[in-house]
């Protein structure tokens, strides 16, 4: 069990680092050599640079998150957020420390490219048990409390950091940190999603018995047989059916065209997937509350 632990903790800490590295890289390298901003907490920790540039960019950060962890610590669950101030604290020596200087004048192509590694670097650290983002853990609350949908908690938030700013930015930097929060919401959805995909396989086959015995068993891939019967024949067959990960597919396919070459395969893309095996929803859905 502690192995099993350790290696949840070392997995989950590398895709921190890579992921943290992104965002620094694209909030350091592309946003603030322009002024312009990014959503959520980050954002609120611009705003307050930009008007204090003599604090650290990363202490505004950390300071700006600890009341929101502490509040989260009671109210989401000691798991999650211990994971969580460990991705922050990760996320802040990397904006501390990953500096890079990229000659570009362009503010568009900035926000873009900022916006697509800021958004890859995102998806990577909610692939683990935590959540470098204080604004996740508030809309975590609002979604626990009040139903109200991640999504529209998160947009409200960046919409709310663009108006404060726009007393204090010009107009035309603001709308190139939107085109920044849109890249960023796009290319996290494109790789959370593309690292978490699932399908769904249904099988037909005379030798469904064979083809269950070796899924289930030999290649530990679960499966669930359904009761059908042809509409044409009236005849009642078993449908073997599955929802695996990517890589568990192209096993699904080769054992059932070895077994019976005749066989009825239809593979189908799925969303999203509640369940502590195969799912693909983010971490904080599992959250013992």
């Amino acid at each position: 069990m502690k192995i099993h632990s350790v290696k949840i903790f070392l997995t989950d800490t590398l895709l921190m680092a890579a992921g943290s590295v992104l965002c620094a890289v694209a909030i350091n390298g592309f946003l603030r050599p322009h002024e312009l901003l990014s959503g959520g907490m980050s954002g609120t920790s611009l705003v307050i640079y930009y008007s204090w540039p003599k604090i650290p960019f990363a202490l505004i950060y950390l300071l700006l998150s600890i009341p929101v962890f502490i509040f989260g610590y009671f109210v989401v669950g000691k798991r999650f957020i211990l994971f969580s101030v460990w991705a922050a604290l990760i996320n802040a020596a990397m904006f501390q420390f990953v500096y890079p200087h990229f000659d570009i004048s362009d503010k568009l192509l900035s926000a873009f490219v900022g916006g697509a590694l800021s958004g890859t670097g995102v998806a990577l650290i909610l692939r683990t048990n935590g959540t470098s983002s204080g604004t996740e853990i508030i809309s975590i609350i609002l979604n626990k409390f009040y139903s109200i949908n991640i999504s529209v908690t998160n947009l409200l938030i960046n919409t709310a950091v663009m108006t404060v700013a726009s007393l204090f930015l010009s107009f035309d930097k603001i709308l190139y940190s939107f085109i920044f929060v849109m890249t960023n919401s796009v290319a996290m959805n494109a790789v959370y999603k593309g690292m978490s995909k699932r399908k769904a396989v249904m099988i037909i086959s005379k030798r469904w018995k064979e083809i269950l015995d070796e899924l289930n068993g030999a290649r530990r891939i679960g499966v669930t047989i359904l009761s059908a019967k042809g509409g044409h024949s009236g005849t009642e067959e078993p449908i073997l059916y599955s929802v695996a990960k990517n890589s568990q597919v192209s096993v699904i396919r080769a054992v059932t065209m070895r077994m019976d070459p005749a066989a009825f395969v239809a593979i189908m893309e799925t969303t999203d997937i509640i369940s502590d095996e195969v799912g693909n929803q983010p971490p904080w859905m599992y959250i013992n509350h």
